[in-house]
Order: C-alpha cells, then structure tokens, then sequence
C-alpha cells in the first residue's frame, strides 16, 4: 500500500483510529526524519494527539514532549516550548483564516523567542474533487486482528470556503467475507494554498526558515502535494 495523505478525524472511535494507524504506517519513515529538520530539540509540544503513529515517532527522538489534543488545550500549559509540531495535516481541520491567524497568535505566546513551529499541509489539486459527490467511492482495504476494514468515501469540495467536505464508510468484515459491522462519520478540512499561507505567516509574525515537500526534507516542486513549512519568529 502506498502513502495516503490524510489529516486524523477528529472522530475517536477506537475502531476508526486502528484502521487509520494502520493505513498510516507508509508515513512512518516520514515522521521519523522530522528531528532532522529543526535543532529545537528540548522542550516540545505536538498538537493532535489521536495520530498515534505521529506521536510514537516522535517519543523516539524528542525527550520532553507534551501532546495536547488541540490548541484551546494551550490555556492550561504555564510553560514555553522550544518546539511546536502539528499533528500530520492536522493544521488543515482549522476550517477558517480568522480561526488559523488567531491560532498562531496563540502559539507564539507559547513559543520560546528562538522556537520553532512545524506543521504540513496537503497541496490543491482540483482533479482529485471531480467525482460526483454523490457517489460513494473505494478508498483502500486492509486486514487488522482477523477482520477486514474497507474503507470508502464522498467528498464535495467547496470552492468559496475551499473547505473540503467528507462523509466516510468504513466496513468490517469477518475473513469470510461477512459484514461485521458499519461505521460513518464525517470530516471537514480546509485548503489553505500556498501563497494564502504564506501571506498569514507574514502577517502573525511568522519567518518561513525553509520549505519541504515532505518531512523527510525532500525539495518542494511545483507538482508537490505537500508542503512541510519550518516557520520560527
């Protein structure tokens, strides 16, 4: 199976987290380079803490980490971090531009004066949003504890907000071939392109240090569906 770019849902179903811990192990060998893309190594808080194979990776090589399931959890943390990190795409579930510059204002009150915040985004590309949104479309199948998980979704795209609306399926089955059980839930992320994101880091006082394609420190193209952003104050 190759890689699936995709922020974690917010919906918390043991079941669901499973299914997308193991689609998600492709991006392991990502997560494991991200030390490699900062010296801020001390003190360090990851934001997003249902991604749990983001989380692990990141226990192996930054010692103090402190993971909070989202940034209102900022209000209950007295200290300052050397290091922010965002949980996989998890940036993209702050669904409007107000709602992401008041985010980072948040974070640099947080942030140490030479600190750094991490986090990734997953690039436009209108092709993939031409599917009648009515349809129900395959995903991906995999095989977790003797039962099979089918994985299918709708998705419209909404060109104002540029916020992506998604209605998943995911299907469990015995090794027969039976159907176990159903599980829905739904997801919304935003699509924040690059010169947008750009001009808000500008704006909350934010220096991009450097760009990648990848947190393995791959060089941004013009056909990236990615973007890896090391921003510092």
């Amino acid at each position: 199976m190759g890689k699936i770019l995709f922020p974690y849902p917010l919906y918390t179903d043991s079941r669901v987290i499973s299914f997308y811990d193991k689609i998600n192990l492709p991006r392991l060998l990502d997560y494991d380079q991200i030390s490699l893309l900062t010296t801020s190594t001390s003190k360090t808080l990851v934001i997003g803490s249902n991604n749990t194979v983001f989380v692990e990776s990141l226990k192996k090589a930054f010692s103090e980490l402190i993971v909070i399931d989202e940034i209102a959890d900022l209000h209950y943390q007295t200290d300052k971090f050397s290091l922010i990190i965002f949980s996989d795409f998890s940036f993209m579930n702050i669904l409007d531009a107000e709602d992401q510059r008041e985010a980072f204002r948040i974070l640099l009150e947080k942030l140490e004066h030479n600190g750094e915040i991490i986090l990734n985004l997953e690039l436009f590309n209108g092709d993939k949003f031409l599917e009648d949104p009515s349809i129900s479309s395959f995903v991906c199948q995999t095989e977790i504890d003797d039962e099979i998980f089918m994985f299918f979704t709708r998705q419209e795209y909404d060109y104002f907000s540029q916020i992506l609306y998604q209605n998943f399926t995911l299907e469990i089955l015995n090794l027969s071939g039976e159907l176990k059980n159903t599980l829905k839930f739904d997801q919304e992320v935003r699509y924040t392109f690059l010169p947008e994101i750009k001009h808000l880091f500008k704006l909350v006082g934010l220096e991009i240090k450097q760009i990648y394609s990848s947190f393995d420190g791959s060089q941004l193209l013009e056909n990236s569906d990615e973007a890896v952003f090391i921003l510092g104050k």
